[in-house]
């Protein structure tokens, strides 16, 4: 009644000034028009208003667990009740079991609304909602699914589906809210997340955490062969005195997991903690749980984990102003160093301008952010990696990566790990490359056939040993065949008749003694090369990309193995080391290698 009375802003006391419109319509006060009333409607209203409403009772057959059910509404005021013959029509039309009259009329004469047990009906299983469970290969969730109930068979209750899941051992993490919805609202032919199960916490010991960047200077490990913007670079982390540079984080306590299906998923327990170790210029607070700086300067981090704070000397230019540089830190050279200079650091190394006929050696990386051109005089030494827009005409020695925007010209270049060019030109022209990892480029040699002389996937350290040693051998044979023809020659002067000169005589068993000397160390480098060279077996992990093309008058060395490009150049190879050749494949930007830079 109140319902009506908010539609159609009745008066309080329930009654209607009604007014008939120009369609027939019979219309309250206040009622839009698409409310309006049809004759029909409005006796059913006036019925209603003077308290003489009435409905026909009702009644529900459906099957549920096994089992034929009847519900029985009575009716209101004049409707008309439910008959015997209604029920028993609607159970011969369903296939339900006979049931005595007097049993149906009981449940007729009560009408309740309540549910009661007709018979047993196992036919009527065909009609009821099936409920789908599935589990995952790692029992961390299941799904379900329900299909719709046909007629004559009740909706499935919350225990049915979890009675299902059960059948599937699905006891643990069920959604029970999921359940209610779908039984409340029937959303049938969905599948959804029905349980999750819970992921073990395996346990941590304490992680430093650093407030400074570890990894800065390594730039490949977030690009993908994309440029390396020099300008943007820097190895420094200035700090100041009392900064926090790094802390330790709370362990975190080992916690089972579980399946969907009630398995524990054991958690491994904590292992021992991580600590903080104080390096020069840091001090750590009582608890030891927090490093700061003592001091101001460029903060960095060793390979036992040490943290430190090193000074560090900034200039504008290394030239007859400053001098030679030799400093235990971190130098920032804001210009060029000029020719003839030398620049020595215990940490990192960065030039803002071009270097020349320079010496620079770090203990730490090298960053050149315009280049080189050593004019053959020029050398970079350094323990870790060394980037630059170019190189010509230098030596490089490189403990590190080397990464090259443009080009490497004319240059003796030394590096213990991979060789990256990243720019437009990334060329590599003339002079040699001793490379102890990968190499990547675009270009290898030029249209002129410069030779050009690349040795990858080989130590260093090795390839140097046997290449000095080959070296020795060389000299001691040339110092042997020179003191032969010495002997030649005083062997001749005896002929003569100077056998009696006693300079003659010294000077021959002189180089008697040194002929003999040469000889023991030919054989005994002889004997040493084999085994050296034995050992130059190139990593098989490592190879050579080149993007474009290697041009004729490159000679590409893996360990003892040889590639040599035809006339016409080799087009967009692949180059690595097999058992006994290198194998040649193609290169794929859409499926580019992977290079394995490790842990630094």
């Amino acid at each position: 009644m109140g319902a009506h009375r908010a539609l159609w802003n009745a008066p309080e006391d329930g009654r209607f000034p009604i007014s008939m419109d120009c369609s027939g319509r019979f219309r309250a006060p206040g009622m839009r028009p698409t409310h309006a009333l049809s004759k029909k409607g409005w006796a059913r209203y006036t019925d209603f208003m003077a308290g003489d409403f009435s409905s026909d009772g009702s009644f529900s057959l459906f099957y549920q667990g096994g089992w034929a059910w009847l519900v029985v509404r009575a009716p209101e005021g004049k409707g008309r009740p439910v008959y015997l013959e209604d029920i028993e029509n609607r159970m011969r039309l369903l296939g339900i079991p006979r049931v005595s009259a007097k049993t149906l009329r009981g449940v007729i004469e009560s009408a309740s609304g309540e549910q009661a047990a007709l018979v047993e009906w196992p036919d009527g299983d065909c009609l009821r909602a099936v409920v789908h469970v599935s589990v995952d290969e790692s029992a961390m969730s299941a799904r379900l699914s329900v299909d719709p109930p046909k007629k004559g068979a009740a909706a499935p209750t919350a225990d049915e589906i979890e009675e299902a899941l059960r059948r599937r051992n699905v006891v643990y993490g069920i959604d029970r809210s999921a359940v209610a919805r779908l039984v409340t609202y029937e959303d049938y032919g969905k599948t959804l997340v029905i349980a999750r199960g819970t992921s073990a916490v395996h346990g941590e010991g304490s992680k430093i955490v650093y407030h400074f960047n570890v990894n800065r200077g390594k730039p490949y490990r977030e690009m993908d062969f994309g440029r390396i913007n020099l300008k943007e670079l820097n190895f420094i982390e200035n700090r100041k005195k009392g900064d926090l540079l790094a802390e330790l984080a709370p362990p975190v306590r080992a916690v089972n997991g579980r399946t969907v299906t009630g398995i524990v998923i054991p958690a491994r327990p904590a292992g021992e903690g991580a600590f903080l170790i104080a390096g020069g210029n840091t001090v750590l607070n009582e608890e030891r749980t927090k490093l700061f700086a003592a001091a101001d300067g460029n903060v960095k981090i060793a390979e036992n984990g040490e943290i430190s704070v090193e000074p560090v000397v900034c200039v504008g230019n290394v030239n007859y102003e400053t001098g030679n540089i030799h400093f235990d830190g971190s130098v920032i050279i804001k210009g060029g160093v000029a020719d003839g200079f030398t620049v020595e650091a215990g940490g990192d190394i960065q030039v803002g301008r071009g270097v020349g006929r320079a010496t620079l050696r770090a203990g730490g990386h090298v960053l050149l952010k315009a280049g080189m051109t050593g004019n053959n005089d020029g050398l970079v030494e350094c323990g870790g990696n060394l980037f630059a827009k170019y190189i010509e005409s230098s030596r490089i020695v490189c403990r590190g990566n080397l990464f090259v925007e443009e080009a490497i010209m004319h240059s003796r270049i030394t590096v213990w790990k991979n060789c990256v060019f990243n720019g437009r030109r990334s060329e590599l022209i003339g002079g040699t490359a001793l490379v102890g990892g990968s190499l990547w480029c675009r270009k290898l040699g030029n249209l002129y056939e410069i030779p050009t002389y690349v040795t990858v996937a080989t130590q260093p350290d090795l390839f140097l040993a046997c290449r000095g040693v080959q070296k020795k051998l060389e000299e001691k044979e040339a110092g042997l065949d020179a003191a032969e023809t010495m002997l030649a020659q005083f062997a001749k002067a005896v002929q003569e008749g100077h056998g009696n000169d006693e300079k003659i005589i010294q000077a021959r068993l002189q180089t008697q003694g040194q002929v003999e000397i040469l000889s023991d160390e030919i054989a005994g480098l002889r004997r040493t090369l084999p085994n050296l060279r034995e050992q130059l077996v190139a990593n098989s992990g490592c190879i050579l990309v080149c993007e474009e093309i290697i041009y004729h008058g490159v000679t590409v060395v893996f360990g003892r193995l040889e590639f040599h490009a035809p006339d016409k150049g080799s087009r967009k190879p692949v180059l690595r080391a097999g058992g006994h050749e290198i194998i040649e494949s193609g290169y794929n930007f859409r499926d580019k290698p992977k290079l394995e830079f490790g842990d630094e």
